[in-house]
């Protein structure tokens, strides 16, 4: 009775034995067919159109979603800024990868600047969100000394935010023209 029980004991810790190691063995094999095929490496999408991305990103079957539009002024409109997850990573497909899309940059209107000084250019400039760029002479009839005459670009005009606006300042009235101190000091200020 005691060789039978030890038999049947035996026999039964084989059976379970057999079965943890089928088990566990069929979840690995599994996991390891289950897991081929369904993942994909995550595209670098940054500076990417986002509809090219879109394209892309179906053909790879992942879903692409724009979470946010942005100002840039390094990235046109519609490319993409960033991403996550990040790429060249793993991923299982169908996995949704979340953009943000730039719309370009802020666009902003250059105020008037005609017979302001310099100082009150600059102010009025950065207040808009710009600055002043280069400084040009010209002698003006109509203008009086050290005044703005004209502003690059022009007035109203849209521009990127923090971009540069360059004025025409002016001498005031030539005197006489042929007085070449004159055109020597315009050439020497420029």
């Amino acid at each position: 009775m005691k060789t039978r029980f030890k038999a049947l004991l035996l026999t039964l810790l084989i059976l379970i034995g057999l079965f943890i190691i089928g088990f566990v063995g069929i979840n690995i094999f599994m996991k390891l067919i289950v897991r081929h095929g369904n993942d994909v490496e995550v595209p670098d999408l940054v500076g990417m159109n986002f509809n090219v991305a879109v394209k892309k990103c179906d053909n790879l079957k992942l879903y692409l979603e724009k979470i946010e539009n942005v100002h840039s002024n390094d990235f046109e409109k519609g490319q993409i800024i960033s991403q996550n997850p990040h790429p060249n990573i793993l991923t299982k497909r169908y996995r949704t990868i979340e953009v943000v899309v730039s719309e370009g940059p802020e666009m902003v209107r250059i105020p008037y600047l005609y017979n302001l000084s310099v100082l009150e250019a600059k102010l009025k400039l950065e207040s808009a969100g710009l600055l002043l760029g280069e400084k040009k002479y010209r002698y003006s009839d109509l203008v009086e000394a050290d005044k703005i005459i004209y502003s690059e670009p022009m007035a109203d005009d849209l521009i990127a935010r923090k971009s540069e606006v360059a004025v025409a300042i002016s001498l005031g009235k030539l005197e006489n023209s042929s007085n070449s101190d004159k055109w020597r000091d315009l050439l020497d200020k420029e």
